[in-house]
């Protein structure tokens, strides 16, 4: 049982803000993984009896997020997925950290290479809350035979976060594709997020001469990336015919939002 360690610059860098908002959606092993009694191991080894598959489509991809959400001490597995009919684009929103978050968007005959994050009930929760459930993504099922698992025997329900505001469409009728998500389709332009945030900050720079101090005030001001997001909701598109289904939850508990 290989175990990494926590000091692996590769999973679990020391990034500063500037660098995190400028990485998402980080470094994932292309294998599966386990948080276990605080130590991160490759491969799989807890139970995943009673815990919920949830696709993960941006940063909950890796363990430098997981990390931040969860800490260490939690045991949870991450699994290699496949993910079809839809690709991975930005949202219409600014994370609370300075980035544009992805969200899920239909493409038939499309192919992305993700994973499964199996949490249990509680880790459930803490997930929600850190996806801003019901004010930046809404909780779905996605259709069945849409996603493959590797390594591990389930035809049981997956879920999945969507971003409420759907796709944002920078200058053009398609969103783009996160660059550093696998996908076999080249029907959707790609940028990686320092891309993206510089193509942002140059529609909406104002007096600001830099991304790096544009993204600080935005990151320090909240009323400012509100006001930004509902820009950005302008330029926005929900997607038709969707390979899933939203369902009513409600959460209690503070939101990262």
């Amino acid at each position: 049982m290989k175990c990494f360690t926590h000091a692996d610059k590769k999973y679990f860098p020391e990034y500063n803000w500037f660098e995190k908002a400028i990485n998402y959606p980080y470094k994932a092993p292309t294998t599966s993984f386990t948080f276990k009694n605080g130590k991160f191991y490759q491969g799989i080894h807890i139970s995943l009896k009673d815990r919920v598959p949830i696709i993960s489509i941006g940063s909950n991809r890796s363990p430098y997020q997981l990390k931040n959400k969860f800490g260490s001490k939690e045991n949870l597995c991450v699994i290699p997925a496949k993910l079809y009919n839809s690709v991975v684009v930005y949202a219409a929103s600014m994370s609370a950290y300075g980035s544009i978050p992805a969200t899920q968007w239909p493409c038939e005959g499309s192919v992305s290479k993700l994973n499964l994050l199996w949490l249990n009930q509680d880790q459930l929760q803490i997930m929600h809350l850190s996806e801003g459930l019901g004010i930046a993504y809404n909780y779905v099922e996605l259709d069945k035979n849409t996603v493959t698992i590797q390594e591990e025997d389930y035809s049981g329900p997956v879920f999945g976060y969507i971003s409420t505001r759907g796709g944002y469409l920078f200058d053009g009728n398609f969103p783009l594709r996160l660059k550093n998500i696998e996908s076999n389709t080249n029907t959707f332009l790609s940028l990686n997020e320092y891309e993206a945030l510089n193509k942002l900050f140059l529609e909406n720079s104002g007096c600001h001469t830099s991304l790096e101090s544009w993204l600080k005030e935005l990151i320090s001001n909240k009323s400012k990336r509100l006001l930004l997001i509902d820009k950005m909701a302008k330029k926005s598109f929900l997607p038709k015919n969707a390979p899933w289904k939203i369902l009513d939850l409600k959460v209690t508990g503070n939101n990262i939002y």
